[in-house]
């Protein structure tokens, strides 16, 4: 089984995918989960939004809202008078849809609309 890991204890460094078989033990050290392999010592990723935003910024995830983080390279709508990005050309309520920040959208709005046109390309 592999399992997401860094070399730092607050998930900042790079992520590699580690395979179980490799670890020797597993403890606890100030209150962190820590895999001792025979390279060392590395840290199992814990989820959380903001460990995500840092580690997927480059494949194209932003920040729409402090609720998600959107894959940029799949918009194809955007409804700013509902907050909201499609990630088809139909922007149906019915289709899934994620929220942009109401207080961001003024900053958001120009981003979004480029992203989209380079994705209808």
């Amino acid at each position: 089984m592999n399992q997401p890991v860094t070399k730092d204890k607050n998930n900042e460094g790079e992520v590699i995918m580690m395979d179980m078989a490799d670890v020797l033990y597993i403890q606890t050290e100030d209150g962190a989960v820590v895999f001792h392999t025979s390279e060392g010592r590395v840290y199992p990723l814990v989820p959380s939004l903001s460990m995500y935003a840092k580690h997927t910024e480059s494949l194209g995830f932003q920040k729409l809202d402090r609720t998600n983080l959107v894959n940029m390279n799949k918009l194809r709508a955007f409804d700013e008078k509902r907050g909201l990005v499609f990630f088809d050309e139909d922007s149906n309520l019915e289709r899934q849809s994620a929220i942009v920040a109401f207080m961001n959208i003024g900053k958001l709005k120009n981003m979004i609309i480029s992203w989209i046109e380079r994705n209808l390309k």
